[in-house]
């Protein structure tokens, strides 16, 4: 695990401390940027005080006054900088206790993905519209994943049992990497290096052991299912895209609207059952409706907060395609 020094922390700080305030710049941006290339101990100390500020709702989020509408700012400044820092170091260290031997809630917003990196050194990747609480204590290391998906890749303590719950679900993991995926409908859990084994904490049936490329998928009270997805498909968020394999146009809206607040909707049962194949940016759901348009001439309407595809495809666009 990254270690970070107080330094690291104070400069951390007072980083997140200019990106909040109101007259936060590009030239801001481009700072940051510049300071978390230059060590790993930034980027690490960086996302202690983020998720200190996330998890803990230290300063309450207010928005930090302009120096411009205060007296003596060069003094003000420094009091402003020594505050926050002061502030936002001791929220990062009640969230350090918190992960280590409590409780701690992290969360992504829509379209947003976060690493967090806990106290033994596991790394948890949260893609998009992800809730989890993590509950670390000397026997266990438990992670409560309640909405979303999460990658994991955990660091061997055979003394520490590493879990991930949800709902009556547990994934038993030791030294290994794997997803977890909470949908309101399905439940899956994807196995990329290691061994997990997955059971109920409710009834007396056996646990399901994974092999590196199996996922095994939970569909309300219907038994599992087990398949070997392309890997490339399944960690394409890690990467900023969504890929798609020959699934129908209505799966392929529904996946582009976890990462935007501007939804799509598939206006016509044709329209609905067109086939997806391609490789799209999160977040980018006017580039997908464009390659939508100009690959089967369909129907767009469009309103502030929505996208509505209709129409009837062609039968040479139905053999060309959707191309992007």
């Amino acid at each position: 695990m990254t270690t970070y020094s107080t330094r690291d922390i104070d400069d951390a700080a007072v980083w997140i401390a200019r990106l909040r305030a109101p007259d936060r710049s590009a030239n801001v941006e481009h700072g940051l940027r510049r300071w978390l290339a230059e060590k790993p101990s930034h980027a690490a100390a960086f996302e202690t005080i983020s998720s200190a500020w996330e998890i803990t709702g230290a300063l309450k989020r207010r928005p930090f006054p302009k120096l411009s509408r205060w007296e003596r700012a060069g003094f003000r400044a420094g009091f402003l900088r020594a505050t926050v820092t002061v502030a936002v170091a001791v929220a990062a260290l009640a969230i350090a206790a918190s992960l280590r031997f409590g409780t701690g809630i992290i969360t992504t917003g829509v379209g947003e993905q976060r690493v967090i990196t806990l106290d033994d050194g596991s790394r948890i990747s949260m893609n998009t519209a992800t809730r989890l609480q993590v509950r670390y204590d000397e026997s266990e290391r438990r992670i409560v994943l309640k909405t979303g998906e999460a990658l994991f890749e955990v660091t061997k303590s055979p003394e520490r049992p590493f879990v991930v719950v949800v709902g009556k679900r547990h994934i038993h993991a030791l030294g290994t990497s794997f997803i977890v995926r909470d949908d309101p409908q399905r439940l899956s859990v994807t196995l990329v290096e290691g061994k997990v084994a997955v059971n109920s904490a409710e009834d007396s049936e056996p646990a399901s052991i994974l092999v590196p490329g199996q996922r095994i998928t939970f569909i309300r009270e219907a038994p599992p299912s087990m398949d070997e997805p392309s890997m490339e498909t399944v960690v394409a968020w890690r990467r900023g895209q969504v890929e798609f394999e020959d699934i129908s146009l209505a799966e392929a809206a529904a996946e582009m609207n976890r990462y935007s607040t501007l939804k799509l909707h598939i206006g016509s049962s044709e329209a609905a059952r067109l086939r997806i194949n391609g490789i799209f940016r999160i977040g980018d759901t006017e580039g997908f409706v464009a390659a939508l348009k100009r690959s089967y001439s369909l129907k767009v309407e469009r309103t502030p907060r929505s996208i509505r595809v209709t129409g009837l495809p062609s039968a040479q666009a139905l053999s060309e395609g959707l191309s992007h």
